[in-house]
């Protein structure tokens, strides 16, 4: 019967203090040399209960390791997009005010000579262009 009880450790001897902001402390020297020794119990830990306690820890661990990876992985693809997303615009922009600035449209046919659009071809290029810089830009 004595083998299949927990085993008890003797009580330990620990002084008591309370510091300047209230908290209560244990400590195996006394604040001052009168301070009056405490018996404290102390049980042994559970070992099973010790290694749950490590695994669970070590499964946060490794889950806060992958959200942190995968944090890093979308906010790095938000950055490209975002980029992505500027460059786009600014492309745009340019495009627009290029057709602007011009005068006279033109495109080079096979032969590396110009050929003019019609007015209102132009207008209509001018046109898309800003659409599409309203569509990558924004206003």
């Amino acid at each position: 019967m004595a083998l299949a009880a927990p085993s008890l450790t003797p009580a330990q001897e620990v002084y008591k203090s309370v510091d300047a902001q209230g908290h209560v402390v244990y400590s195996d020297r006394g604040a001052t040399k009168t301070a009056p020794k405490t018996s404290l119990h102390v049980e042994p830990g559970n070992p099973a209960e010790a290694a749950r306690i490590a695994k669970e820890q070590s499964e946060l661990k490794a889950a806060e390791l992958e959200r942190s990876l995968q944090q890093a992985a979308d906010d790095k693809n938000k950055a490209t997009a975002d980029h992505k997303r500027q460059v786009a615009c600014q492309n745009a922009r340019n495009r627009y005010f290029q057709l602007k600035d011009l005068n006279r449209i033109f495109r080079r046919d096979a032969a590396g000579n110009r050929v003019y659009y019609s007015d209102s071809e132009a207008d209509a290029m001018r046109e898309q262009a800003g659409k599409a810089m309203v569509a990558a830009c924004g206003n």
